[in-house]
């Protein structure tokens, strides 16, 4: 269906392109074009039915969020080469990033008929299975897991993704089965450690830290499993542990905001509310748009006694989200007079 559709859609789009200035092509007062991208132009301009040309100016287009010009690119390129995977890859990025009305069915029709051109290729399948989850197509996503698994039963990353559908559709139990699979086969898969990680941090279980370690020792920078143990830590009670790993955050990047607000939220559970102000404070400073910081800021304040500042405080968390319920309430109660509970 979608070999039919293409060369169509590659006609209405040339005639909508053909309506506008062409994309690239610097106009009197227009800003500097990219340089990439105009070199590109000069190239399929002297040789317009290279495929790989059209190809490469289509991935510049889809950096630049050019999708409409991209798209014409890509479907020329596959009616000049339509044996080229990448190609088809490339098309349904587009239109699942363009987002448009019915875009996410066009991404997952142009990776079906990749799939039924080159059936045994397995690349093709894998990011056919990871746009069918990104839809919520859970069982055709699998279907198209077992396609390859009956090609490759060792296959880690078709276990990996298993896990990441089981984990959408809530089966946590599936989840871990296919993710251990995945790590039994592949123990370099990141991704596979860090969700098996998360999975077991929300049991409480304590082998969430040897996931999240597994994490470290294949990327030793990564502040997000760092963060993730922090977490578990906090939320065990271990306080002590959970300092000395956000700690170790902050050393690596200053401005991780995260860090400074969980350490705020463990103060402020110690009541030690002038460090646990302190803490939200940097939070807010290194992101300015951390919603959950400023209305903390405020609770600490208003604890302090200072009601102006927790009144700005409230006042700034509930402007920028309305609906989150606690600054609102506090609001509403510091205006009638009422203490905290």
């Amino acid at each position: 269906m979608i070999s039919r559709i293409l060369p169509l859609l590659g006609l209405i789009i040339l005639c909508w392109v053909a309506c506008k200035d062409e994309p690239g092509k610097k106009a009197p007062g227009a800003p500097q074009i990219d340089p990439e991208l105009a070199k590109l132009n000069n190239l399929v301009d002297d040789d317009p039915e290279n495929d790989s040309l059209l190809y490469r100016r289509a991935e510049v287009f889809y950096k630049l969020e050019a999708y409409d010009e991209a798209i014409k690119d890509l479907n020329d390129a596959i009616q000049l080469d339509s044996l080229q995977p990448a190609y088809y890859h490339l098309l349904a990025d587009v239109f699942l990033d363009y987002a448009r009305p019915n875009d996410s069915k066009r991404a997952i029709d142009v990776l079906l008929t990749a799939a039924h051109r080159f059936p045994g290729r397995i690349p093709t399948l894998l990011k056919l299975s990871e746009f069918q989850l990104i839809v919520r197509q859970h069982s055709e996503a699998l279907e198209t897991l077992d396609k390859i698994l009956q090609r490759d039963p060792q296959n880690a990353e078709a276990f990996f993704m298993a896990g990441r559908v089981a984990l959408d559709k809530g089966d946590t139990l599936r989840a871990i089965t296919s993710l251990q699979k995945s790590v039994r086969f592949d123990a370099g898969n990141e991704d596979a450690w860090m969700f098996l990680g998360r999975i077991f941090a929300n049991r409480k279980n304590p082998l969430a830290i040897q996931y999240f370690d597994n994490v470290l020792r294949l990327d030793s920078s990564s502040l997000e499993a760092r963060e993730f143990k922090g977490v578990y830590y906090k939320t065990a009670g271990d306080f002590d542990k959970a300092f000395e790993v956000y700690r170790d955050i902050i050393v690596r990047n200053p401005d991780y905001s995260n860090a400074y607000f969980d350490m705020g939220m463990m103060y402020l559970e110690q009541d030690s509310l002038s460090k646990a102000y302190d803490n939200f404070n940097i939070a807010i400073k290194t992101d300015p748009l951390f919603v959950k910081a400023y209305y903390y800021r405020g609770h600490c304040a208003e604890l302090q006694g200072n009601v102006d500042a927790a009144l700005s405080d409230y006042r700034q968390a509930n402007g920028m989200s309305p609906d989150y319920k606690e600054p609102k309430e506090a609001l509403e109660r510091l205006q009638a007079g009422k203490k905290p509970q």
